[in-house]
């Protein structure tokens, strides 16, 4: 399975404004990546910096493309978008019957 490596690190004051590499990580779960390993490490500053903390993690692609449920929500939206069109080029015409019958069956 592919995979990749991240850094995560954060300040001592551990505000979110301080955090370096988590929207990466947000992202990359977002499309698909799954954590494999986590290993935390201390005093990951620069020399004269306060202490931060940092976390290399592993991140690893589960089977190719976007997950199933990702799919699924992109089919959905573009069968969503089908249907308004759809009602968009019928809005104006004159339809017949009673909404019963199939169309263009004689009525009983």
């Amino acid at each position: 399975m592919p995979q990749k490596a991240l850094i995560v690190r954060t300040g001592p004051d551990g505000h979110a404004d301080g955090h370096e590499g988590l929207d990466e990580l947000n992202l990359e779960l977002e499309r698909g990546w799954r954590v494999h390993t986590v290993s935390p490490m201390g005093g990951a500053g620069d020399a004269g910096e306060a202490p931060c903390h940092a976390a290399p993690l592993v991140l690893e692609q589960r089977g190719e493309g976007p997950t199933v449920a990702v799919e699924a929500l992109e089919r959905a939206e573009s069968e969503a978008q089908s249907v308004v069109e759809e009602i968009m080029r019928d809005t104006g015409k004159v339809i017949e019957g009673n909404g019963a019958d199939p169309p263009n069956e004689p009525h009983s």
